[in-house]
């Protein structure tokens, strides 16, 4: 009888264990996943960088992938968005993003006076959405370095 009750001790702990083992697992999968969905982060002084640095880096990149960034950004640019909220902003970021290229990152900012922006950045290329109260307005830098501008501008609101 002590054996059995022995046995059932063991089997408990070792199913506590597993229980904790997952839930680790689990959490730094998430963490992984959610770090590589984050914007790049931000240097203090970008011309203190080296250009040794810049040179070290090279990434190997399909012309397909510049492709569809630079597809989804001439579509996005022609359709008219009007976003009046953060979880609008917020919504039109993962749409757009879902259809952009894996490995392209995201930041949304929300700036005074109900102005937002959102921008996608895939290695060279970006796209930047701005709304604020003076209209609309994009900027696309596609893979072969020329930029694209458009603004939609509205009457001043008095």
């Amino acid at each position: 009888m002590l054996n059995f009750l022995l046995w059932i001790c063991v089997l408990i702990v070792l199913s506590v264990l597993w229980m904790v083992i997952k839930k680790i697992v689990k959490k730094q999968r998430y963490v992984e996943r959610l770090k590589r969905y984050q914007a790049p982060e931000k240097l203090a002084n970008i011309s203190a960088q080296s250009a040794g640095q810049n040179d070290s880096i090279t990434h190997v990149v399909d012309e397909y992938e510049q492709q569809l960034f630079d597809d989804v950004a001439s579509m996005f640019c022609e359709q008219h968005y009007e976003v009046s909220t953060l979880d609008e902003a917020k919504a039109l970021q993962a749409e757009i993003l879902r259809k952009m290229p894996v490995t392209c990152k995201t930041q949304i900012r929300a700036l005074d006076l109900d102005e937002y922006s959102i921008y996608w950045n895939f290695y060279e290329q970006s796209l930047e959405y701005y709304m604020g109260r003076y209209g609309v307005f994009y900027a696309h830098v596609d893979r072969l370095g020329t930029e694209h501008k458009r603004e939609i501008t509205k009457a001043p609101i008095e």
